[in-house]
Order: C-alpha cells, then sequence, then structure tokens
C-alpha cells in the first residue's frame, strides 16, 4: 500500500512539473513606454521671429512654384521673389509698407500647407507710436495671385496674402518702427502651431524726434542703426564655368544711429561659386546716419559649374553705439551659363515582340548658351536583354553650337529571352564646354515593354492501333512550355468516332516547364451502319496567353475498334469439359500430397519411438 501511494504521489510530482516551471519561469519584462514624453512646458513650439529682409535685389532665388513643404510640421515662409498686387517690389527686392493719406498698408504673402488653407493673424503695434489704436485680428485663406518679377517674368502662386491698413494718429514723430504679426493655424497633422514675423516700416511726414531719444521722440520709437543694401551689382551678370566676376554691394544707414564694427559678408550658397582671397567678409569701422558704404568682392566660377542661378547672400552684422548688435541679409543670384545638351526628342516602338529589332531617332539640341564640342550619346540598358547592335554603344557628334539640333539614330533589339514586361534603357549626352573645357553630362530614361508569344509544345498522342469494342485504355498526355512567356488553362481533349473521353486540365505552365495526364477512354461502337472499323479523330490542346487571348494545337488520331469475338455452341461445351479436366487434374495432385504427407507423419513417429526405446535401454 505504501509503495502505491508512493508512486501516485511520484507520477502527480512530474505531472505538476511543467506547471510549476511556467509559473516560476522568468516574466517577460514590460516594454517601454510608447508615450512620448511630453514636454516641459506642454505648449506648442513657436517659430522664431522671421524678419523680411527689405534689400533691393537683381534677381532673387525663390523658386516660381509653391513650395511644397516636405513635413506637415514645416513652418510658414514669406515668399521673397515675387511682387503681389499691391506691392512695389518683392521683399527680396527692398518691399517696404506704403505710407499714404494718413495710413499704412501692411502686405506680406506667406507659403506653406495648413489644416483648411486658413491662418489667423494679430497685428501688433508698438503702443504709443504713431499708429491710432487698433484692435485687429483676421484670418486669411490661401488663394491663387498674379504675381510678377521684373519686367518679364510672370506666374500664378497660391499664398496666404496678408494685407491691412493702419491709421496714424494726428501727431507722431518720424522714425523707423516695427510692426509684429502673430501667425497661428493648424499643421496639416492637425497640431497647433504659431509663427511671429515682424516687418519694419519708415514714417514720415510727422514730427522729427528729438536727439537721444528723448522728450517727443516717443518710447516706442526704434532709436538704431539699420543698414540697408541699395544695391548689388554683379558684373558681369551671367558668367560660365570657369571665368570670374565681380560683386559690388552699395549699403546706406537708413537709422537714427551711426552704425560701428561693421562685418559685411558674402556667403555662397554653392560649391560651384567661390570667392577668390583668404577672407570672404569686409569690415569697416562706422557708418554715420543717411552714410553710405560700398563693400566689393571677386568671384570665381568652377569650370563644372551647372546652368542656372547660383544663389549669394549678403549678411551685413554691426552694433550700435551702446553694443547693441543687429543683422540684415539678402539674396542676389548671378546666373551661371554653359552649353546643354538635351534630347528633346525620341521617337521609337514602346512595345515590341521578344526577338524583334527596332530602331531609336533622338532629336539633340544645345539648349545652353555655351558653345559644345566633344558631343557624344551613349546607350545602356539596365539589363542585357534589350541590346544596341553593332560594336559600339555610343555615337560621336563633335560640335553642336548654342541653339543648334541634331538627329541619331541607334538600331536596337530585345533578344527572344527578353523578360515580358516592363523595361528601362538610356541615352546620355557627354560633352565639354567648348571655351573653358569643362565637362558635363545628361540623360534621360525610355521605356520599353516586351511582349513575348505564347508557345506550347506537346508529345505526339498514340492511340491503339486497334481495339476491341467494351474495352477501356489509357491515353497520356505530356505538354510544355517553349516560350517566354506564362500560359494558362491548359485543357486537353478527344473527339473521336466510337470513342468515350473527358477532357483533361493541366493548369498553368511558367516558360521552361512542363506537365502531363493521362486520359481514360472507353471504346463503345462507330455512329453508322457500320459499327466496327477504322475510327478517325482528333486531339486539340487549348491554352491562354498573359492577355487573355485563346490558342489551340491539334493532331489527327486514327484507330480500329474491333468487333467482339462470338462463342458457338460446340466451343461453349469443349470450355466446359476443360474447365472440369483442369478441376479433376487439380483434386488429383490435392489427394497425392495429403498422402504423402500422412507418410511423412508416421514415419517421424516410428523413428521417435525407436530412438526414445534406445535412450531407456542404454
Amino acid at each position: 500500500m505504501k509503495q502505491r501511494v508512493f508512486a501516485w504521489i511520484l507520477v502527480l510530482i512530474l505531472a505538476l512539473t511543467p506547471v510549476l516551471a511556467i509559473a516560476e519561469g522568468d516574466e517577460p519584462e514590460p516594454t517601454a513606454s510608447s508615450e512620448p514624453s511630453a514636454s516641459p512646458t506642454g505648449e506648442p513650439s513657436v517659430s522664431p521671429t522671421t524678419e523680411p529682409t527689405a534689400s533691393p535685389t537683381t534677381q532673387p532665388t525663390a523658386a516660381p512654384t509653391t513650395p511644397e513643404p516636405s513635413d506637415s510640421s514645416d513652418p510658414l515662409k514669406i515668399d521673397t521673389y515675387w511682387k503681389y498686387p499691391g506691392m512695389e517690389k518683392s521683399y527680396a527686392g527692398g518691399y517696404m509698407p506704403v505710407q499714404a493719406n494718413g495710413s499704412v498698408q501692411f502686405i506680406m504673402p506667406l507659403l506653406g500647407k495648413t489644416l483648411g488653407n486658413t491662418i489667423r493673424v494679430v497685428p501688433e503695434l508698438p503702443s504709443d507710436g504713431p499708429f491710432a489704436p487698433t484692435n485687429l485680428q483676421f484670418d486669411v485663406r490661401e488663394q491663387s495671385y498674379s504675381v510678377t518679377q521684373g519686367q518679364d517674368k510672370t506666374g500664378t502662386m497660391r499664398a496666404y496674402l496678408v494685407t491691412f491698413s493702419v491709421p496714424l494718429k494726428s501727431t507722431y514723430y518720424n522714425g523707423t518702427y516695427t510692426v509684429t504679426l502673430h501667425v497661428s493655424y493648424k499643421t496639416p497633422a492637425g497640431d497647433p502651431a504659431e509663427q511671429t514675423f515682424s516687418v519694419q516700416v519708415q514714417i514720415t511726414g510727422g514730427n522729427t524726434p528729438s536727439s537721444g531719444g528723448g522728450g517727443g521722440g516717443g518710447p516706442t520709437a526704434v532709436r538704431k542703426p539699420v543698414i540697408l543694401v541699395k544695391s548689388c551689382a554683379i558684373t558681369p551678370s551671367k558668367v560660365s564655368g570657369g571665368e570670374r566676376a565681380t560683386v559690388k554691394v552699395s549699403m546706406t544707414n537708413v537709422g537714427n544711429y551711426d552704425a560701428k564694427n561693421i562685418r559685411v559678408a558674402l556667403i555662397p550658397e554653392t560649391d560651384a561659386v567661390a570667392l577668390r582671397g583668404d577672407l570672404n567678409a569686409k569690415f569697416y569701422e562706422a557708418l554715420a546716419v543717411k552714410g553710405e558704404l560700398d563693400a566689393d568682392f571677386d568671384l570665381a566660377i568652377a569650370p563644372g559649374a551647372t546652368e542656372g542661378p547660383a544663389v549669394m547672400t549678403v549678411q551685413i552684422a554691426y552694433e550700435d553705439r551702446y553694443g547693441g548688435a543687429y543683422t540684415e541679409e539678402g539674396k542676389y543670384v548671378i546666373e551661371v551659363t554653359q552649353p546643354k545638351i538635351e534630347i528633346v526628342d525620341c521617337e521609337y516602338s514602346e512595345i515590341i515582340n521578344g526577338g524583334d529589332g527596332f530602331t531609336v531617332t533622338l532629336t539633340l539640341k544645345n539648349t545652353g548658351t555655351r558653345d559644345a564640342k566633344n558631343v557624344t550619346v551613349q546607350y545602356a540598358a539596365e539589363d542585357d536583354s534589350i541590346r544596341h547592335k553593332g560594336v559600339q554603344d555610343h555615337q560621336s557628334i563633335g560640335d553642336l553650337k548654342k541653339g543648334e539640333s541634331t538627329t541619331v539614330t541607334f538600331d536596337l533589339r530585345a533578344l527572344p529571352s527578353a523578360a515580358e514586361g516592363k523595361h528601362t534603357f538610356r541615352f546620355t549626352c557627354h560633352y565639354d564646354d567648348a571655351k573653358n573645357g569643362g565637362s558635363y553630362e545628361n540623360g534621360v530614361d525610355y521605356p520599353l515593354t516586351v511582349i513575348q508569344k505564347a508557345s506550347l509544345g506537346y508529345d505526339e498522342v498514340r492511340l491503339p492501333e486497334s481495339i476491341v469494342s467494351g474495352e477501356s485504355f489509357t491515353l497520356p498526355v505530356c505538354v510544355y512550355n517553349i516560350g517566354f512567356s506564362q500560359i494558362f488553362n491548359i485543357r486537353c481533349s478527344l473527339n473521336c468516332d466510337g470513342l468515350i473521353c473527358s477532357s483533361a486540365f493541366l493548369g498553368n505552365l511558367a516558360p521552361q516547364e512542363s506537365a502531363d495526364k493521362a486520359m481514360t477512354v472507353f471504346v463503345t461502337t462507330l455512329s453508322g451502319s457500320q459499327k466496327y472499323g477504322e475510327a478517325y479523330g482528333m486531339v486539340e490542346i487549348s491554352y491562354e496567353d498573359v492577355n487573355g487571348e485563346k490558342h489551340s494545337e491539334s493532331q489527327s488520331v486514327r484507330m480500329t475498334i474491333a468487333e467482339p469475338q462470338k462463342i458457338t455452341d460446340e466451343e461453349k461445351l469443349k470450355q466446359e469439359q476443360e474447365q472440369k479436366e483442369q478441376q479433376t487434374l487439380s483434386q488429383w495432385w490435392i489427394s497425392l500430397l495429403v498422402a504423402i504427407a500422412v507418410i511423412i507423419i508416421l514415419i517421424a513417429v516410428i523413428v521417435i519411438a525407436r530412438f526414445a526405446r534406445m535412450m531407456r535401454m542404454k
């Protein structure tokens, strides 16, 4: 009894061991919280104050299309390039609010994306300034505006055009004042955002403030030096790679105080433009009120500079007499010219069959501003199945002057084994600047669709030469895809007089694959008055290509349907006699085998008995 109890306890312990292991095993560690940590204040971030540039420019660099922010959190920005309705200049060109008829009109175009395409604007006017007390706040929707730049550039921009007018007091003081615009909105993701923009306005026609800022000047009048760029002359305005240019920046102090410790820097925004010399800045001790100052810079253009506007930033840093620091910036461009060989037209068949050839005719044009030399066009494909005919994969054209065009042809072919579907090939133009030897290239990709014809092979179907009516046989079918395109819904059917057979479905086949199936055929009789004899028919194999178009392959077949043999009464009697004789013969052999077995048993018993008696006698 004790052994049984001990055994049951042992079994119970073994059964509970996995459960205890699970219960006492290592628990999974808690995952780190996916919630982002809150900011210390919990408030949305506010973009820093954006000061519009009040400097004139020969040609700013903003793109002539509405920028698409890459992130929903991208802030709004001032469109400094275009001049909008009501503006005499663009912001980069030196826009200033207009004072007329006892009021000041402000215009500020903003670009960017917001939820609902609406922003809320709250202007903040300096207290005790020249402006009459006004409580302004309004919404601005994004709309399309006709814009201009210079004499010949026009366009259409979608922008938030902030426009408002503020009346002046009946008595006010002249000076430069700052108006702050608080702009709030929701980002495309729905997050609240706020930005602050500041614009300066120079007020005239009022009382002259006393020196030192005391007395009638008013506590909010801006008393500081203000250095603005009057002009930025770039000579020449268009320059090729490898050449040089000069930049002359003319500045004036339109503020109330003298400026000191002036630093004027020219900062190229591309490696194609470099300053000659060790320093990119000019230093000046002071600039008096209404004084003017010029800063000259020498530029070197890289030989391989890409054609187009090269942007430069003019940055002016200075201090007032109390050590207060100020910065003004303006962007300017220099037009870099070069030869530019472009493929303006390409004629070819975009859809071809595998194994076919085709001709590509290219029209090349030098759309740049310089002559080109050593012009070559090179062919390349994403894979080796689209090849050019001949040994060389390029053609030399030689020189191509600006504005000139030429044509060149390439003979190409798709290999028979080219994969069905989309392919890409590319032509690249390589050329040099005829003046300074700078090297350039420009390429274009072109699509090509290859169609492969569906092609099915099969083993010859053979029927038996002759078979008796009423019998059946197995007919094997083997098919294989010998093309380079997938084939679908393969089916084999037999249509032959006197034969009954269901069709065999072999499915789909990828290129170079095969399939086989056995069809069971039952033999009946011919349909005419002649029940037996030659039977003729057709084996048909049908399938579909990738476009759903149906195809079929067929083969003629023939066989002889034989009549079953008739048995007479004498033959039946003879067959019965033979069966009886076979049965009798079988019974005799059985009896003989039984007798032999009995004799063997008796002999074994006698031998054993004698052996036992001999053992007892011993």
